[in-house]
């Protein structure tokens, strides 16, 4: 498998595990028994499709790059409350997600 493949299956773990934040804000909104169910069920099936991709990935990474590299799930979860529940990023915020990427860079890196 290719460096690209491998990258996006890593990287599309942790774009699915990102759906588990947003269903579990979407479920915690609602007054609707109903819907409360619907999202933590939707919430199971994100936590389900992850588990199986993740362990397709660590077949390909290490560990501790795979794990170093999980921090991109605050990164995205940050994306999805600007574009999904008109929240705004704050100066705090893009401070900890360079030292986030910084980290990541870090630990990835053969140096």
């Amino acid at each position: 498998m290719n460096d690209i493949k491998r990258y996006l299956m890593l990287y599309g773990a942790f774009f699915v595990y990102s759906g588990v934040a947003v269903c579990s804000k979407l479920a915690a909104g609602q007054q609707l028994l109903l819907k409360v169910v619907l999202f933590l069920g939707l919430e199971t099936l994100f936590l389900a499709l992850y588990a199986v991709i993740w362990q397709q990935a660590l077949k390909h990474f290490s560990l501790v790059h795979a794990m170093a590299s999980k921090g991109v799930v605050v990164i995205v979860n940050l994306l999805w409350s600007v574009l999904l529940f008109s929240e705004s990023i704050t100066s705090f915020n893009v401070i900890g997600a360079c030292i986030i990427i910084s980290g990541i860079w870090l630990v990835s890196t053969d140096a």
